[in-house]
């Protein structure tokens, strides 16, 4: 794992590249190459040596041309052993390296044969070609502008920045895809590269993959279907499991991560249990259940109030952007104590509720099967029942909004190209839960994790079950009103007979009290939440002068006020925070 950044006359210095110092703590190099009549082009990195942990020359070079990556290439000694065959030679085990010796072999059509998340950028010496894994676990920014480009793993990285917002962030309560809030910098893509011509000064995109384009023929056979998850991931694992430093995991009371326990074999978990929980959330119970069966140990992480308030401002430097989730917080506190007790790498479970519908919103969707097609007097009144229930992509949409039947409408202007008429309705709804809805938990996951130099593996990611998952007919993924079928199945084989958590009837996914500490009740509008990690995120970006030379324990009780809504200011004010 690294930061990244360069390219052609950036006002890149060694500032700029210590603002990505948390993702790389261990090393860090600059390269400067003049390129005559258009300028310099510049190459920075920060390195987390997770494999090969010698320091190596930064950037990586082979020939005429340079790498800076970002992630891990899990499959990086295969492709090694191929290109070795083929008379490439390398001077480190990294997998930058073969990353590098990959694009100078195949071009392009390299990015079919990584598994892996990674976002990376290399020179030849005419232009710039840079990739984003295929889900957009690892971030990659850019800016273009006359006469110069450039590129960073976290927008932090580029001076002069001015916030802007947009519709679909005030809809979505979250940024995906190319958008950010801020002026002329955008995101790449999941599933993209881009290729920087330095002649002709054009920036263009291209995608080179989609879920859809890799289904065969729909898997049907429930005993076949099963062995063959089981065995997808149990290699996404083992894949996952390849570094040179031990490897823990982020345990919840759940099914995903008690699988990717029980397959991975790791001696170590971190689990996060509010005090304000215990009777109605408690996972301790599931957790300590399955650890004495497994054999591990778990370490149990108590997030309080007073830790929220002193943390705020350190969380809203690194998340750059909101993403409309609570959930930043205890991801966190679970990635402080990982790295605390000297972990770089950590498991989690990312991924499974989307690509198996796992999520309770949708279940009523689903369990439905379209508008009006339940009983005898449902199907009499079919017709009129269909204006009340609307389309599937209708009903998704006022499912998924926050802002009410408003927002509905809204949300399904923009996501109406995504959704197609022959796909059925659990086809769609996993699509836009894994295309759209996955990329905020990817990010608040990334940055919560490198704000303490560590990194987030998401076994159930690997692109191989990802697209098992859509080859799958629906009853494999939903049954008898719950979704994620085929996952319950795989546990009851893998796990310990009588585990808990195989009788778990609800899992709640990371719920956080800062309801209750900051508005003293359980009910609290999501935008006003969103509001205050706006105002935080404006600035400490903008204002990061102030923030690098503030303690970094100081508390945050006098700026609280501020931000809260009240009866007579339901909205806080954004830019009085973000002065």
């Amino acid at each position: 794992m690294c930061g990244i950044l360069g390219g052609l006359n950036a006002d890149i210095d060694d500032d700029r590249l210590a603002q990505l110092r948390h993702r790389g703590p261990d090393q860090s190099g600059f390269a400067r190459f003049d390129v005559p009549p258009h300028g310099t082009v510049t190459l920075g990195q920060t390195r987390l040596n997770i494999v090969d942990r010698h320091d190596i020359d930064l950037p990586v070079r082979l020939r005429d041309a340079a790498i800076v990556f970002n992630g891990q290439v899990y499959n990086h000694p295969e492709l090694r052993t191929e290109l070795e065959g083929m008379g490439w030679e390398f001077a480190t085990q990294t997998d930058m390296e073969v990353v590098l010796a990959s694009y100078l072999q195949w071009g392009p059509e390299c990015l079919h044969r990584f598994n892996g998340m990674f976002a990376f950028a290399v020179w030849d010496g005419r232009r710039f070609f840079c990739a984003r894994d295929r889900m957009g676990q690892k971030p990659f920014f850019y800016r273009c502008g006359r006469g110069s480009f450039e590129f960073a793993s976290e927008i932090k990285a580029f001076s002069n920045l001015e916030f802007i917002t947009n519709e679909s962030f005030e809809l979505f309560e979250f940024c995906f895809n190319e958008h950010t809030l801020y002026r002329n910098v955008l995101s790449l893509r999941p599933g993209h590269y881009l290729l920087f011509d330095v002649e002709r000064g054009a920036c263009r995109t291209h995608a080179y993959w989609d879920i859809e384009q890799q289904i065969g023929e729909p898997v049907c056979d429930e005993g076949k279907a099963v062995d063959q998850f089981i065995e997808l991931l149990k290699d996404a694992i083992r894949l996952r499991m390849r570094a040179d430093v031990p490897i823990t995991l982020f345990l919840a009371g759940g099914l995903d991560s008690s699988l990717i326990a029980k397959l991975s074999g790791v001696e170590r978990a971190f689990t996060c249990q509010f005090d304000e929980f215990r009777d109605t959330i408690n996972e301790e119970v599931y957790v300590a259940d399955l650890v004495e069966r497994l054999g591990m140990e778990a370490h149990f992480v108590r997030p309080t109030r007073e830790q929220f308030l002193r943390d705020l401002r350190t969380m809203s430097y690194h998340l750059e952007m909101p993403t409309g989730s609570f959930s930043v917080f205890p991801l966190f506190r679970l990635a402080k104590a990982a790295h605390e007790s000297g972990y770089k790498v950590v498991l989690s479970g990312e991924g499974s509720d989307e690509l198996f519908a796992g999520y309770a919103r949708n279940e009523l969707l689903l369990d439905e099967g379209g508008s009006g097609n339940g009983d005898l007097r449902r199907r009499h009144y079919a017709s009129m029942l269909s204006r009340y229930h609307g389309s599937d992509l209708d009903r998704f949409c006022r499912m998924a909004s926050r802002s009410g039947l408003v927002g509905g409408g809204l949300m399904k202007m923009c996501l109406s190209d995504l959704w197609s008429a022959r796909r059925t309705m659990l086809e769609n709804v996993s699509y836009i839960e894994s295309r759209i809805f996955l990329q905020p938990l990817l990010q608040m996951a990334d940055r919560m994790c490198m704000a303490h130099s560590v990194e987030n593996r998401c076994p159930f990611l690997d692109h191989r079950i990802v697209e098992f998952a859509f080859s799958l007919d629906d009853s494999l993924r939903f049954r008898d009103g719950t979704g994620k079928w085929i996952v319950h199945r795989a546990a009851e084989k893998i796990l310990p007979r009588g585990s808990l958590v195989l009788r778990r009837p609800v899992k709640d996914g990371l719920p956080t009290p800062i309801n209750l500490w900051m508005h003293g009740a359980h009910s609290f509008d999501r935008k006003h939440w969103n509001a205050l990690m706006t105002a935080e995120c404006i600035r400490s970006l903008l204002g990061r002068r102030e923030f690098d030379s503030a303690p970094r324990s100081a508390s945050l009780d006098e700026l609280i006020p501020n931000h809260l809504p009240t009866p007579t200011n339901p909205v806080p004010m954004l830019w009085s925070a973000a002065r």
